[in-house]
C-alpha cells in the first residue's frame, strides 16, 4: 500500500502542471493504476474511491497550486 501511495504521489508531482490546467480546484482520486477522476465535492470523491478501489487503494488530493506542501483531511460520515 505504501508503494502505491508513493507512485500516486510521484504521478501527481510529475504531472502537476497538466493536472492543474485540467482539474484546478477539483478533488482528485488517483487510483493504484494511476487513473485520475475529478470531483467538486471531497466527500463524493472519497466515496467513489472507496466504492471503486477500496480503502487504501487510492490517493485523494485537492488540485491547487502548492498543495503538495499541505495535508488535507476529509470528514465523511456513512
Amino acid at each position: 500500500m505504501k508503494l502505491a501511495l508513493k507512485n500516486q504521489y510521484d504521478y501527481y508531482t510529475e504531472h502537476e502542471a497538466e493536472l492543474l490546467r485540467q482539474y484546478a480546484d477539483k478533488h482528485l482520486v488517483i487510483s493504484d493504476a494511476l487513473q485520475v477522476f475529478a470531483f467538486i465535492n471531497p466527500k463524493e470523491a472519497y466515496r467513489f474511491g472507496v466504492k471503486n478501489f477500496g480503502a487504501g487503494h487510492f490517493m485523494l488530493h485537492k488540485c491547487v497550486p502548492g498543495s503538495l506542501n499541505v495535508v488535507h483531511t476529509v470528514n465523511c460520515a456513512f
